[in-house]
């Protein structure tokens, strides 16, 4: 089943971060705008390597869909890479967008698209067994204590929980 998604840098950069990114092997293709693949080099991040393998596709908006990316960049108030990745997403007609930026979540829910972070991926990575289960549950609390996303520990808990519940569930089968 080809799985198409489109990432800002966030997840690039936290998966690499706590050596997750085989978690992109659930997508078929991640497209990544120039700006967002810049982002990553440029800064030489965690997931400077990683943003090369063969998964991720990377895209050049043409000049009329650069001015629609700075009128998103003006109108939300966000970075011109995260206003590329939306522009992306709207032109391309993908609605699955992977980013942990809670502002952008908010932009792409308020356009019925499908944002889902760093967890939602790892959970996802679990349950199409990219990962096993207690790397799973290792990799949740990484994302908390090694890399730079700073989510609180109510959310790594709840997504333990979930990660529990599903096993659980799925070993009785």
């Amino acid at each position: 089943m080809e799985i198409k998604a489109i990432s800002d840098a966030g997840h690039i950069i936290h998966l690499s971060e706590i050596s997750k990114t085989a978690c992109f092997s659930l997508f078929s293709t991640v497209l990544v705008t120039h700006e967002v693949y810049s982002e990553v080099k440029a800064c030489n991040l965690p997931g400077n390597d990683e943003i090369e393998s063969k998964v991720f596709e990377i895209v050049h908006l043409e000049s009329n869909k650069k001015d629609r990316a700075e009128y998103y960049s003006l109108k939300y108030d966000i970075s011109i890479a995260d206003a590329t990745v939306i522009t992306l997403a709207k032109y391309t007609g993908i609605n699955l967008i992977l980013t942990d930026d809670l502002d952008v979540r908010d932009i792409l829910k308020s356009q019925d698209m499908q944002p889902v972070g760093s967890i939602g991926i790892l959970l996802r990575a679990y349950r199409e067994r990219v990962i096993p289960y207690n790397e799973a549950l290792e990799a949740l609390e990484n994302l908390q204590e090694i890399s730079s996303l700073y989510v609180t520990s109510k959310l790594i808990e709840n997504a333990k929980q979930a990660l529990k519940e599903y096993d659980a569930g799925h070993r009785l089968k």
